[in-house]
């Protein structure tokens, strides 16, 4: 047998796997666990695994000849590319994860960990996590896994469109009896994301019940960066801040924020955008959001890192995370019918002075 045969062979029996398990959104005590979940094959969605996820279909039913194009990445994952004269960017359905992003003409802006698993059930680590709908740790049950249950599913493929310059990517997820099992309420989660002239992110929640539901979320986002030592983040500085390492609240330090140790703070009340200049790199990224008055910016430095299985010791030297979210006195509540965006927008302007 070809390896091309053997490899979808192994391809066709992973899947079948995860089609016939349950949704275990707790975490997996043994080295390699599955997300116990009918990926998306909900009653109204009957399309067969194969169908769902063979690449040559998806290629048939969304590809763009020369601008948006799906194959099978690591782990069986599917990957869909999408280039335009602004540049490239890679996702996968799994978690509607974005994971990397690179204008035109520049080195690429997210950070993706090279120890990073890409199996069903373990979050990808880096690029733009989906935390949804709860942030950090589950409120009552610490076993559940952090940042909810939106990472480690399979979301739908809605549509890939081009339109003008811009090429438009739409992903969805709905609740069904497997994901009430965890978080009891009617939902349609929607990731639009838009390759244009800036990379412009959008989650979308619709509460699509009868009853109110309150939720807590991220982007995620991990940016690539030449030497942490030698970046500056702007925008920050009027804010106060909860560091959670040390549980205090801090006033604000009235500049800009450079790291030196492990850092993982929620500035409250601010809608600001942050720079994040790069010396290494000559660069600046604008981080705008929508949809959020709270921001994390976060950094794991040594010790963390070493505790982290999917990250390598030394990558914190290599990223930077700065989340939109709508956390703590942020938290979002939904009454039935209504929907909330929370969005991020990036944007990089080369030729930064040192």
């Amino acid at each position: 047998m070809g390896v091309k045969c053997l490899q979808k062979l192994c391809f066709v029996l992973y899947a079948n796997t995860l089609c016939r398990s349950l949704v275990d959104l707790r975490p997996d005590p043994k080295p390699v666990g599955l997300v116990k979940h009918r990926l998306n094959l909900t009653p109204d969605n009957p399309r067969s695994i194969l169908e769902t996820f063979d690449s040559t279909h998806l290629n048939q039913r969304f590809g763009i000849p020369g601008q948006a194009t799906f194959r099978e990445g690591l782990g069986g994952l599917p990957i869909l590319t999408v280039t335009n004269s602004h540049g490239t960017l890679e996702l996968t359905p799994y978690g509607g994860h974005i994971l990397s992003y690179q204008p035109a003409g520049q080195a690429p802006v997210l950070f993706l960990s090279r120890a990073s698993a890409y199996s069903a059930g373990k979050p990808i680590r880096g690029g733009i996590p989906v935390c949804w709908p709860w942030f950090g740790p589950h409120a009552d049950d610490p076993a559940m896994s952090a940042h909810g249950f939106a990472r480690l599913l399979f979301w739908n493929v809605e549509s890939v469109n081009s339109r003008a310059d811009e090429t438009e990517v739409l992903l969805s997820l709905r609740d069904e009896v497997r994901t009430r099992q965890y978080w009891p309420h009617a939902f349609e989660l929607t990731l639009r994301v838009v390759l244009g002239v800036h990379l412009q992110i959008e989650l979308t929640t619709h509460n699509t019940g009868s009853e109110p539901f309150a939720l807590s979320q991220a982007l995620h986002t991990y940016f690539a960066v030449a030497d942490i030592g030698r970046v500056t983040i702007a925008g920050l500085e009027p804010t106060p801040y909860v560091d959670t390492l040390t549980h205090s609240t801090e006033a604000p330090e009235g500049k800009s924020i450079s790291i030196h140790a492990e850092v993982d703070r929620v500035y409250e009340d601010t809608t600001a955008d942050c720079l994040i200049r790069d010396a290494g790199l000559k660069r600046e990224i604008r981080v705008a959001k929508r949809g959020s008055r709270s921001t994390v910016v976060w950094n794991p430095w040594i010790d963390k890192s070493k505790r982290m299985p999917d990250f390598g010791d030394d990558e914190f030297h290599e990223m930077l995370c700065i989340e939109a979210t709508n956390i703590r006195g942020d938290v979002v509540t939904l009454p039935p019918g209504h929907s909330h965006t929370l969005s991020q927008i990036l944007s990089v302007r080369s030729g930064l002075s040192t």
